[in-house]
């Protein structure tokens, strides 16, 4: 097992010991940026929305808002404490619209949803919502360009997660509870990726962001950028 194998397997078991005290965490402390973003979603009765990584299924009440039951919900992480507190949120609300799925989010691309929708019928994903979750998965760039890949035309994909690019106490803080790194360029590699690209670095004091940007279609011209 690699050294990022092992600081995987070490946030897995990390999660999986908070799941039950999550959702109050994530209310208090990122409300307004989670109003924000999923705002920015635009979603629309009927739609398919995933959600990686979903975690205890804190957003789905608000994805329920526009949905109204309807459409599809696709929740993947790769904590099984975290999921088995959204599987709860689930049964308690009678949503029938919700799918869990325990899967490493490099797993999700074209082909993961060719083999879905072998299973579920045809899927098409509208929209895509990826909150704290960048910051400390691997391979953070080709998760962002297999989200992109498996979206809808003009599909929206939201991320909400932290960006702190000076070293400082609060980022090591930061990095101790949430167990990633907040230097990430993740909105800036996102602004090379979509059209109708807007971010807002206002929430928590100006470390965290929310991201936001429509898949181009082919006759969009890409603006490539290197980043470290």
């Amino acid at each position: 097992m690699n050294r990022t194998n092992e600081e995987q397997e070490k946030a897995i078991a990390y999660y999986d010991k908070i799941s039950g005290i999550y959702d109050y965490i994530s209310n208090c402390y990122y409300k307004k940026s989670r109003d924000y973003a999923i705002k920015e979603l635009g979603i629309k009765k009927g739609q398919t929305i995933l959600n990686l990584p979903c975690g205890t299924g804190v957003n789905f009440k608000f994805f329920q808002r526009k949905l109204y039951n309807s459409g599809l919900i696709i929740g993947i992480d790769l904590s099984n404490g975290m999921l088995d507190q959204a599987k709860r949120k689930t049964k308690k609300n009678e949503w029938t619209n919700v799918d869990l799925i325990l899967e490493n989010a490099t797993k999700i691309d074209q082909k993961w949803l060719e083999q879905y929708s072998e299973k579920k019928g045809q899927v098409k994903i509208d929209a895509v919502f990826c909150d704290l979750g960048l910051s400390g998965l691997p391979d953070w760039r080709n998760i962002i360009d297999n989200m992109i890949s498996i979206l809808n035309p003009n599909g929206r994909i939201v991320i909400l997660d932290w960006y702190l690019d000076k070293p400082s106490l609060r980022g090591k803080f930061v990095k101790w509870i949430g167990k990633g790194e907040v230097d990430r360029p993740i909105w800036q590699y996102l602004k090379t990726k979509v059209s109708d690209f807007k971010v807002d670095d206002s929430f928590n004091r100006g470390g965290v962001f929310v991201a936001s940007g429509t898949k181009k279609n082919k006759n969009t011209k890409y603006n490539y950028g290197i980043f470290s």
